[in-house]
Formats: C-alpha cells, structure tokens, sequence
C-alpha cells in the first residue's frame, strides 16, 4: 500500500534523518508565504520579541488578540492548514499572531518556551492561546506563566512528552503520528531535561480536542479533566474516526465541521 510505503519512510526520516527536518524546515517556509488568508483576512509579517510573526487582521477584532503556536514535533514551522486556522480564527473577531518560534535540531527546550512567555507576556488584550499537538504543551506552559491567564484552547495537545499512558502504548504505528514519532520528539527535544510543573489555576476557559487514533488521545483528555479540577470551564470535543493531524485536509467537510465547534467556542457560545 502507498500509505504503509510513505509511513516507512517518514519514520525513517524521523529516526535516520534529523537532516530531513531542517530541510523541510526550509521547503515549508519557501511555501507558506504563498499560502493566502481566507477571504476578508490580511496577513502581516513582523518581528516580535525577536521572532519572525504572522498577523492576521480582519475588519473586525473586538474579541482581542489571540497566540496561535503551531504544532509540528517542535521541528517544523507552521504548515498551510496552520495558515489556514489562524485566519479562520481571525475572521471571528481576533488579531492573530502566530510566531514563527526556535525548532529542533538547532534549539532545544526551554528556548522556544522562554521567548512565548516573553511574547504573550507583551500582548496587552491577550485574550486566547491556542496551541495544537507540541504548540499544545508550549501553549499550557505559556499561560501558567502568565499572572492573568488568558483562555486555552488544545487541540490535540502534548501534555507529558517523555510519559506513557494507554493511548501512547495502543498506537504504535498510527498514520500521521504515533508513540514511536513521539518518543524520538520527546528526546531530541527536552535533552534530560525535566519538564516544568504547570499551573492551571486562574484559567477561565477552555476548549480541548481530541484525536480518536492518536497517541496523544488520553493526554488531552487528561488535561481537560485538570483543567476542569482548577475550577475552569472546559469543553471537550472529542473527534470519532479521526488521526492526530486529521485537519491538515482544512478542506473536507468533517474538517470544517469541527473548525465551526471551534469557532463557535471563540464566539462565546
């Protein structure tokens, strides 16, 4: 089959090519500037607290701003469905900025962290972080750092990137990501480094999603229980049929589906 051939290979690159990253580091960053915003958004590009950023502005921002930090195993900058979101988001009502932060193999943890804290802690009307797969864990990160927390919203997050649980052991060799990928993140990332403790309290809401077949199932589900034990209000989505990345296809009518739950979330309703 040509999914199992293309699984092979990506695992290959994952743990033979550490090369191969900065390559397409490089391929998605010649790309993404020829991605355009949907319809009635503007995209600008700034340095912000030393990070090259996107900002996507619609004519309406009256819901403040909101930090978009991208997935990608903290190796790869941001894809076009990446792109894509941002902008839906900005169409709701937000100022959207997605920086482009410090990725493997050249930078390790906590050096993207550190300069999100920065970031976020410089955005006056921050009202919402956003963060998918590894931007998850440096979403939940950023806004423990924060005095006044804003809102989270996870989708498919990494909480706990060296610990195991049930859905980490279950889908070894899952398309898109698996427990394997994920060991190999979690090592090249922190180094031996121990993961910071975080502090939930003070978050008032929360979206989290989930990927039925994903490694990372139960640790999104995990934190939405935590979340909902610091006393925030927590709305949980849970995806049916789905694999951790399911709408990098942004177009397909389930993808846009859940893009309209999320929305409908950012509105308030």
């Amino acid at each position: 089959m040509e999914l199992q051939r293309d699984i092979r290979i990506l695992r290959f690159m994952h743990y033979r090519m550490n090369s191969a990253f900065a390559l397409f580091s490089h391929v998605l960053r010649y790309i993404l500037p020829f991605i355009q915003p949907v319809s009635g958004v503007k995209e600008e590009i700034r340095s912000i607290c030393g990070m090259k950023c996107s900002i996507f502005i619609s004519d309406c921002q009256d819901r403040g701003t909101l930090l978009k930090i991208h997935g990608g195993a903290f190796s790869s900058p941001a894809a076009p469905y990446h792109k894509k979101n941002a902008s839906q988001y900005a169409k709701a009502g937000y100022c959207v900025i997605m920086p482009d932060y410090p990725l493997l193999p050249f930078h390790h943890h906590p050096e993207a962290l550190d300069k999100l804290i920065v970031l976020a802690s410089s955005i006056p009307d921050l009202s919402v972080i956003e963060g998918d797969s590894a931007g998850g864990f440096l979403a939940i990160h950023t806004a423990s750092a924060m005095k006044n927390k804003p809102d989270l919203m996870l989708i498919y997050p990494v909480v706990m990137p060296s610990e195991e649980t049930e859905s980490m052991r279950r889908y070894v060799s899952a398309p898109m990501w698996n427990s394997m990928n994920n060991r190999w993140m979690a090592r090249h990332y922190l180094e031996g480094q121990t993961v910071p403790a975080y502090d939930l309290s003070g978050i008032g809401r929360v979206f989290v999603e989930t990927a039925e077949y994903d490694p990372l199932h139960d640790e999104g589900m995990m934190i939405a229980s935590e979340l909902s034990l610091a006393g925030a209000s927590v709305e949980l989505s849970e995806t049916k049929g789905t694999v951790h990345g399911y709408d990098f296809l942004w177009r397909t009518p389930f993808a846009r589906q859940m893009m309209e739950k999320r929305l409908l979330w950012l509105e308030g309703k």
